[in-house]
């Protein structure tokens, strides 16, 4: 059908021959030869510009309009070339001219049921039709619906920052043929620079070979040196955008610490110790070292510091912290469970006690017939009730105080006691014996 259409154009094109070019008309014969030209040349938009140019001067010139229609038909645009060859025919063409733009009209109004859709699942995407022409169809954002002719055609879909996408699709008559699209992230550049000289870059747990390309996504990139807090990044790259990267790396300044478990924190920021040091930022900073069972310590750290400076922090055991063990904490748990178990026993007891009382005031006389003895026997059921609920109370309270003063006196802090023997200077007797009691908390 498409072949058809075509060679119709060109007869419909060539209506101008048949016709004079009155005078003043020879602006719009020079419009017409110069859209010829450039329409031969592959320069389609150009070509409608000049056309449309000699079309405002002359809105029914027959070769201008046949050859509009050529070119809006090779860029796809079918709804343009309907209207087009419509306005050709309105405009007066006449014999064969006449009867092969009819058909082509006819030809393009039933295409108006055949369509091309083509969705992008990662839009918005641009759209193209064969290769010899750079004009658009749609845009696909992300679907794209476009009538066309039947056939078979190259589809062409680009987006800036992603792999170019090319496909066939066969166009049937009345029918939408449907393409689905995902387009492929360029890779990136990825350039990591460093102030000092010896790094070790790692990109992905890979050796670094600068500059190198990664695909789109997260990647680590870790950069090391000896004697300097590692750096651990996130590269992110993204539509094959360049991703730069500097990196400066800080001195590590020797720590000794006493408890090595101590924690430590530069203006409130927690340090990771690396190869026994800390990055300290330029300037004077406040250090704070806290370990569990010790008071804490806090250490001026100067502006200016040498190549040989180091810090040391030895921290004071809490003694009034190391009492209260971990044992010592679920004692007094369970010494609180003793005493609400304790007192809810008690007021168990008393109803107890007070139903009981109820119960002899129903029927005071055992020898006695009693009137009310439903409810005697009632209350006396409930009077057991309380009492068995209360000893079980008590059972508990006791049970609770027991485990809360095993758990207190296993859970003291552990004292150690060494014994060393005490040598004579000289001789090397034994003169006595040396004691040194230790707590372990």
């Amino acid at each position: 059908m498409r072949t058809g259409i075509y060679a119709g154009v060109v007869c419909a094109v060539l209506a101008w021959t048949s016709h004079a070019w009155p005078e003043p008309r020879v602006d719009v014969r020079a419009k017409y030869e110069r859209a010829s030209q450039l329409a031969n040349a592959g320069a389609a938009e150009q070509a409608l510009t000049v056309i449309d140019e000699g079309l405002a001067d002359a809105p029914k010139d027959l070769p201008l309009l046949g050859l509009k229609g050529t070119v809006l038909l090779s860029l796809h645009d079918y709804s343009g070339a309907l209207a087009t060859y419509r306005a050709y025919l309105d405009a007066g063409a006449r014999g064969a001219n006449r009867r092969e733009a009819e058909k082509i009209v006819e030809n393009l109004a039933a295409v108006k049921s055949t369509f091309l859709e083509v969705v992008v699942s990662n839009g918005p995407a641009t759209v193209y039709l064969d290769s010899t022409t750079r004009r658009p169809v749609c845009a696909a954002a992300p679907p794209c619906h476009k009538v066309v002719l039947p056939g078979q055609y190259k589809v062409i879909v680009d987006r800036s920052g992603f792999e170019r996408w090319t496909g066939q699709v066969t166009v049937v008559n009345d029918k939408t043929a449907k393409l689905a699209v995902t387009l492929v992230e360029k890779p990136s550049l990825l350039t990591v620079r460093t102030a000092q000289a010896g790094t070790r870059i790692t990109v992905d747990d890979a050796a670094y070979d600068a500059p190198t390309t990664v695909p789109a996504g997260s990647h680590r990139v870790v950069v090391s040196l000896a004697g300097h807090m590692t750096s651990r990044l996130e590269a992110t790259a993204h539509e094959g955008k360049p991703v730069e990267l500097d990196v400066v790396l800080a001195p590590l300044v020797p720590v000794h610490l006493s408890p090595p478990s101590a924690r430590l924190a530069i203006d409130g920021k927690a340090l990771a110790i690396e190869d026994g040091g800390i990055a300290v930022p330029p300037g004077a900073h406040v250090l704070i070292a806290s370990a569990h069972g010790f008071l804490d310590s806090r250490v001026e750290l100067p502006a200016a510091r040498g190549d040989d400076y180091q810090i040391t922090v030895k921290l004071t055991r809490d003694v009034h912290a190391g009492w209260l063990t971990t044992r010592r904490k679920i004692a007094i748990a369970a010494g609180s469970i003793g005493v609400g178990a304790l007192a809810a026993g008690a007021v168990l007891g008393l109803q107890a006690r007070r139903l009981d009382h109820d119960t002899l005031a129903q029927c005071p006389s055992p020898t006695e017939p009693c009137p009310a003895a439903l409810q005697a026997n009632a209350l006396n059921r409930r009077a057991r009730m309380r009492a068995t609920e209360a000893n079980v109370t008590f059972g508990v309270a006791g049970a609770a105080a027991i485990a809360a003063g095993i758990l207190w006196f296993i859970g003291a802090p552990e004292s150690r006691v060494q014994v060393a023997p005490r040598l004579a200077p000289h001789t090397g007797d034994v003169v006595g014996l040396e004691l040194s009691l230790s707590m372990r908390w």
